[in-house]
């Protein structure tokens, strides 16, 4: 009885156990029961990209699979972004209007039965005001001249690492404004004919963060742009000059003399107003004078609009100086005549004609200034003809030119004083190039007695911008009375309605009439150039410096006192301007 007791209570135990391992078993497999579970495609190795107030997730697609749709989710914010199949080997989503912070983005890829992918998450940024607020622009350093032209010299960017690019607007000389791009590998950038001391404006703009989506752009930074050791040469005292070998450029009714340097570099599909050399004529060369010594420094070219017309358009020319046309004839536009002649290369350029309607080249400076250039071309775009439409020179230190005395004679106007009294011959040898008193009245100017104040006119035979008059008196030490202490010059171009009263009267070596007013000559167009007190009653000659910016040919002399009081007398004049223009 008792064995059969236990039987039964071992019997009772095996079936617990039993039914407890089979409620285990069900246990592990019931998520299983209802079948399996199905995910879809997934975007795979996630990255997020700063953006500005917004991020860009990107994902590869290649295991996206036939998933139609993506969902971002965070900040109880839900994204969904539809997927077209034309994403490409990267998708990339925007998530807009966020705030400047750190974020977490939960991601998952539906199909259209409804399966998700794994859930998969991605931390990411946004940047702000405050992130562009700590960015710096570049900065600029310096400016420094080369034989390649002024270059804008910039920190590099590890003082600012996530500007990308910075924009240049600076003033250029022609009054219009140049643009260009500094990138971000770049640390210095060519300024091109930009107009000395004017106004340079640089605007960064920086990445949003590393490997950002976004181009944000900084403030503006200005600056002045640097002086030039040279400058422009002024255009209306520059003048063609005709040599025997030289070209006219005058081929179709074109006008050089009038439009190669009138400041107008535009194309106007108009012959007349370029130069252009008959056809066939290459190589070939015209000479050109500066109208003042200078160190040439800069050329610059400007030629008919190369995508209109450009068969004539310059690509190789040469460069060639001189300080003045003695013995500067050549029988050819050959190099080895230029040579023999004494002409100096100054600089030879390749220009890309076919592809430039403009350009420009720098100079060495040299220790020989020039004057006079032969602009020499060698060959272009088709080889027929060559044709400019503007010539533009730079030079430094540059120099008056002094004046031809052959070309000066005195011109006699009715109030003037002639100057032949004590038979002086002024005309003869006030211009002579001998500044040394004689001992004899005959070689220079007498004005007379009782002729202070009084004035004669002189014709340079040219025009030109006075820069300097230089006059030789009588030696103080023989007799210094009739040495001018006060002097006046006045200026006309010509002498249309020139005359003054009252009209000039002597009687043997007496002045008569009454003397003449400065306002008499102001009232009939003289311009007073320059007024200086002299120490004539010491000196045997005097250096006057005169600044005027007009081109002016005759010039009346006014001694309003000398060291007597009664007579001047002059011994030699030498005149120095910039210009020595014909007409």
């Amino acid at each position: 009885m008792y064995t059969l007791r236990i039987k039964i209570l071992l019997f009772v135990g095996l079936l617990t156990n039993l039914f407890y391992s089979c409620d285990d078993m069900d246990s592990i497999h019931r998520e299983y029961l209802n079948g399996e579970i199905i995910y879809s495609g997934k975007l795979d190795t996630l990255n997020v990209r700063p953006g500005y107030k917004r991020a860009q997730i990107e994902g590869y697609t290649k295991f996206l699979g036939n998933s139609n749709k993506v969902i971002v989710q965070f900040d109880d914010r839900s994204e969904e972004f539809v997927i077209t199949g034309n994403e490409g080997e990267i998708m990339s989503m925007i998530i807009e209007n966020l705030e400047e912070s750190s974020y977490e983005f939960d991601v998952q890829s539906q199909d259209k039965n409804g399966n998700f992918s794994v859930l998969q998450k991605v931390a990411g940024s946004a940047v702000g005001d405050i992130f562009v607020s700590d960015q710096d622009p570049r900065k600029l350093i310096d400016f420094t001249n080369t034989n390649d032209g002024t270059f804008a010299n910039f920190l590099g960017n590890s003082d600012s690492q996530y500007v990308i690019f910075t924009i240049l607007n600076y003033e250029q000389e022609n009054g219009k404004t140049y643009n260009d791009t500094l990138f971000f590998e770049q640390n210095k950038i060519k300024l091109i004919d930009f107009k000395p001391l004017g106004l340079l404006k640089t605007k960064s703009s920086i990445q949003s963060g590393l490997n950002g989506v976004d181009t944000i752009p900084l403030y503006e930074v200005n600056y002045t742009l640097p002086s030039l050791p040279y400058s422009e040469l002024s255009k209306d005292i520059i003048q063609i000059v005709q040599m025997p070998s030289d070209i006219t450029g005058e081929y179709q009714s074109a006008n050089p003399n009038k439009y190669l340097f009138d400041g107008d570099s535009k194309w106007y599909d108009d012959n007349e107003k370029t130069f252009l050399s008959e056809p066939g004529q290459i190589p070939h060369h015209f000479t050109i004078d500066l109208g003042v010594k200078t160190t040439l420094r800069k050329v610059k070219i400007d030629m008919p609009d190369h995508i209109l017309f450009n068969k004539n358009n310059i690509t190789s020319l040469q460069i060639w100086g001189r300080e003045d046309l003695n013995n500067a004839h050549t029988n050819s536009s050959d190099e080895n005549d230029f040579i023999n002649a004494g002409w100096k290369l100054l600089h030879q350029e390749n220009i890309d004609g076919e592809n430039l309607s403009s350009d420009s080249f720098i100079i060495q400076p040299s220790n020989r200034k020039v004057r006079y250039i032969r602009y020499r071309v060698i060959s272009t775009v088709e080889n027929i003809s060559s044709q400019l439409t503007e010539l533009t020179f730079y030079g430094q230190d540059n120099e008056p030119i002094t004046h031809d005395k052959s070309l000066h004679s005195i011109f006699p106007m009715q109030s003037d004083n002639p100057g032949n009294f004590y038979g002086a011959q002024p005309n003869q040898y006030l211009f002579d190039g001998n500044s040394l008193w004689s001992g004899s009245d005959q070689y220079g100017y007498h004005s007379g007695e009782n002729a202070v104040p009084g004035h004669f006119t002189i014709d340079l035979g040219i025009l030109t911008k006075l820069r300097r008059v230089m006059m030789s008196f009588r030696d103080p030490n023989n007799y210094s009375g009739n040495n001018p202490t006060e002097i006046e010059i006045w200026g006309r171009s010509n002498l249309n309605d020139a005359e003054i009263l009252p009209k000039f009267l002597s009687s043997g070596n007496n002045v008569i009439s009454q003397p003449t007013s400065s306002q008499s000559l102001e009232n009939a167009g003289w311009k007073l150039i320059k007024t200086e007190n002299i120490n004539g009653a010491s000196v045997q000659s005097h250096e006057m410096n005169i600044e005027t910016n007009e081109l002016l040919r005759f010039y009346k002399i006014r001694y309003k006192k000398t060291a007597a009081g009664s007579g001047c007398q002059f011994i030699e004049f030498s005149f120095s301007g910039n210009g020595a223009l014909n007409n």
